[in-house]
């Protein structure tokens, strides 16, 4: 026992030399002012944007992952994909202004005459409609997030039809996530807009001076430690609500790791664009009903908010929605490693796609239903690369034409605008 009571305060010795050393340390480098820790701010209201302003117009060129193709896009002073600057707006006479805004499959790396918002434009233009459109799609985003870039970015120009792309390979599970976004929270009323939690972004304004507190998270954040153990506070809380405990929300996490397709050029793809809404419906299937009340509440709230706007509901299918022939064998092999099947995957997500629908209806949206369209597909083309399972090009013109068939009437039959009239509409749009 003494030995071993020795050995402690030999540990303990070492230990709080070692902690003094840090401090030290530490304290030197803030005093000397080398090595400052590095911050990476999200955006206090949207949680993440896909382009800052600048004050200039910018091109911008991607590269696109699945064909290796370069492309070139313009975004205007305000981080808005458009070729139109912001004086243009104010100053020139425009027809009718549709605002467009959706996730990563909206934001396609892709030049904008072969997006769809591009080809939503050009179609409408063929049928004699003249029509402007500004997209401002990101990455990830919820449609909470979709509505607010909307409501931050497009609503300032006027327009005349917002149209939401919902993805629902992934936006029934991430109008639920709890991080750096906005998101619903439960309120008497209904629901209220929560600000981010920050974990993987610096929440604004946060100034760090510990060097070695900074390393430690770094280092934390590469192991991948910082990350899951934040994830799993949050899904435990989110999970909580429906009489869940821990050990489901590690088999959920343990079902993402098995997911991972090393095969493809982005081993997280299948598990981002389709498998993890899936994998988190099948271990929680209580909160679909949740889902689905959060996006009935957000469609009433647009609806509330802008009650002279034409709004647009169209849903975008994942791959394995639209169920290009055969199968990638990859998705198969990777729904045979976990308790899900591929049936049980379809059944699901096209419930979810024909519940919009219905919300829709209920909530005066347009609808476009962009999955007959793309089955109705019969070319040899792919409608998603096989590199992340974003669109194609032919799958934009497919979606951009079924969203044009659905407006033309409507935007025929609008009077002409005139000059100016987009920007000075946008303060009494936005004050509703």
């Amino acid at each position: 026992m003494a030995n071993k009571s020795r050995k402690l305060k030999l540990l303990l010795g070492y230990a709080g030399i070692i902690a003094v050393t840090l401090v030290i340390l530490d304290l030197a480098l803030i005093l000397i002012g080398l090595f400052p820790p590095r911050h990476l701010y999200g955006h206090s209201e949207l949680g993440w944007v896909p382009a800052i302003p600048t004050g200039t117009m910018q091109s911008i060129t991607c590269v696109e992952n699945s064909s290796g193709d370069t492309a070139t896009y313009v975004r205007n002073e305000e981080g808005v994909r458009t070729r139109l600057s912001v004086d243009e707006f104010a100053t020139s006479a425009h027809a009718s202004i549709i605002a467009v805004t959706g996730d990563s499959q909206t934001d396609l790396c892709a030049p904008d005459s072969q997006t769809h918002p591009g080809v939503l434009e050009a179609t409408l233009a063929k049928n004699g409609v003249e029509a402007v459109v500004v997209s401002y799609g990101a990455g990830a985003y919820s449609p909470l997030q979709d509505y607010l870039a909307f409501k931050l970015r497009l609503a300032r120009y006027g327009p005349d039809v917002m149209v939401m792309n919902l993805y629902t390979g992934n936006d029934f599970y991430d109008i639920l996530r709890v991080d750096d976004r906005p998101h619903f929270v439960r309120a008497d009323t209904g629901y209220a807009i929560a600000p981010p939690v920050w974990y993987r972004l610096d929440e604004p304004g946060t100034r760090r001076s510990s060097r070695v507190l900074f390393a430690l998270r770094s280092v934390a954040e590469q192991l991948g430690v910082h990350g899951m153990l934040k994830r799993v506070q949050v899904l435990h809380a989110v999970v909580a609500e429906q009489g869940m405990g821990l050990p489901s929300v590690v088999a959920y996490i343990n079902d993402l790791r098995r997911s991972t397709a090393p095969e493809l050029g982005y081993p997280g793809a299948l598990s981002a664009q389709m498998l993890n809404q899936q994998l988190f419906f099948h271990r929680f299937p209580a909160v679909i009903e949740e889902s689905v009340r959060r996006l009935r509440a957000l469609l009433a709230l647009a609806r509330q908010e802008y009650p002279d706007l034409v709004l647009v509901l169209s849903p975008i299918p994942s791959y394995q929605l639209v169920q290009e022939q055969p199968v990638d064998s990859v998705l198969l092999r990777t729904i045979a490693r976990l308790p899900i099947t591929y049936e049980e995957g379809l059944r699901q997500e096209r419930a979810l796609y024909d519940t919009l629908a219905t919300l829709a209806a209920e909530s005066g949206w347009l609808f476009v239903d962009n999955l007959a369209a793309l089955r109705a597909h019969e070319g040899p083309e792919r409608l998603f690369n096989d590199f992340d399972y974003h669109l194609l090009p032919i799958a934009s013109e497919i979606i951009g034409t079924a969203q044009a068939d659905a407006l033309k009437d409507y935007m025929q039959s609008r009077p002409g605008r005139q000059e100016g009239a987009a920007v000075a509409a946008s303060p009494r749009r936005e004050a509703r």
